[in-house]
């Protein structure tokens, strides 16, 4: 991301870390004189056509946030004064999928934010670990609070939830403690204000969801910060309903088509980019990624097969606590089994339970 005018205005570190590189050039190709910093989580940025010889600092230092790191130039390929900013994840650009700056002036240690996360706030309890909520057949709710490594405490909430055809984690209302949204039999959408220690606040926000044929979400799809939900319709359409950010939702957008043989969707971060993806299972079994892209989805890739002996399938927040979402199944004999996600495909399944065929839902 180019930041125009502002030559000879410092430039700061955004985040603390430690430089691997540090150039002072008045060579009029590449970067010029530059700093990069790695930070933490795989988070490198870069700072490049700064005024030649203000670059201080050296290969190996540690920084803190806010540190001086040079001025505002225009050495290296460039046309005028401007600092050229990049931040990246894992090697992967992030700067554009985040934020973007105009041609305007910046005022020094303003914060260029990128949007919130998009994990999935499964987290029910208020302990920062997901949790799951099951639903068994005579209509009792279970909260099976998370313990961050898989296993599980259980504390029933109480009958009367017979009615309740899905159910969507997620932070909703955007105050930072897990929700979740339910679908009726009669069409209407509840939400369901997470007030942390397994306690909720009901509102009806919406009507007419039976011709949503599956449900999901609780990650951002848009950018806007909100938490959405997607459905499946009757028609095999795909549709983004965006939040509003106080349990609502406006009106579906189609965003793909052809998921008519889609039986169970899971939404999550999966390309650990910031956008919510979809994974869906086919009716031959297999598991199919469709990327987000900030507006809908790109082209789904199939990441697994063999799925169709599963009879439950949920996820997409981090159960196991190493940072990526994860995705949560029951077998037939009532095992529960957690797939840890690896970034292109889940590893290696983890016993997570016994005894679970007792649930008609699980999430």
């Amino acid at each position: 991301m180019d930041i125009n005018q502002n030559a000879n205005a410092n430039v700061y570190s955004t985040a603390a870390g430690k430089v691997t590189t540090a150039v002072n050039s008045n060579a009029t190709t590449g970067y010029g004189s530059q700093v990069v910093i790695t930070h933490a989580n795989g988070y490198t940025t870069r700072y490049a056509h700064l005024v030649y010889g203000t670059v201080k600092l050296k290969v190996g230092a540690t920084v803190a946030q806010g540190a001086l790191l040079g001025k505002v130039g225009s050495t290296g390929n460039s046309t005028g004064a401007h600092l050229h900013f990049e931040l990246l994840r894992n090697g992967v650009n992030l700067t554009n999928t985040y934020f973007s700056c105009g041609q305007r002036n910046v005022t020094a240690l303003a914060p260029l934010m990128p949007r919130p996360s998009t994990s999935v706030n499964a987290d029910i309890s208020g302990d920062a670990k997901a949790d799951l909520i099951a639903l068994s057949s005579a209509g009792r709710m279970s909260v099976y609070n998370g313990n961050g490594k898989g296993g599980w405490a259980t504390v029933t909430l109480g009958a009367g939830w017979g009615t309740t055809r899905a159910i969507v984690h997620g932070d909703f209302n955007g105050d930072g403690k897990g929700d979740f949204v339910a679908v009726r039999t009669d069409g209407n959408l509840w939400f369901y204000r997470g007030a942390g220690k397994n306690s909720f606040t009901a509102t009806l926000v919406g009507a007419g969801w039976n011709s949503a044929r599956i449900v999901a979400g609780g990650a951002d799809f848009n950018g806007d910060g909100r938490m959405d939900l997607v459905s499946i319709a009757a028609d095999g359409y795909l549709y983004l309903h965006s939040g509003n950010g106080d349990g609502s939702f406006a009106s579906p957008v189609q965003i793909d088509y052809g998921w008519g043989e889609v039986d169970v969707i899971i939404v999550g971060d999966f390309g650990l980019d910031g956008i919510a993806d979809v994974i869906g299972r086919d009716a031959g079994g297999r598991l199919l990624l469709a990327s987000g892209n900030g507006s809908g989805v790109t082209a789904r890739v199939q990441i697994g097969k063999g799925w169709s002996s599963l009879t439950a399938l949920t996820g997409g927040a981090d159960y196991n606590g190493d940072g990526y979402p994860d995705l949560i199944a029951r077998d037939a004999a009532g095992v529960l089994w957690l797939y840890p996600w690896r970034g292109s495909g889940f590893g290696a399944r983890v016993k997570a339970g016994t005894g679970w065929n007792g649930h008609r839902l699980i999430h």
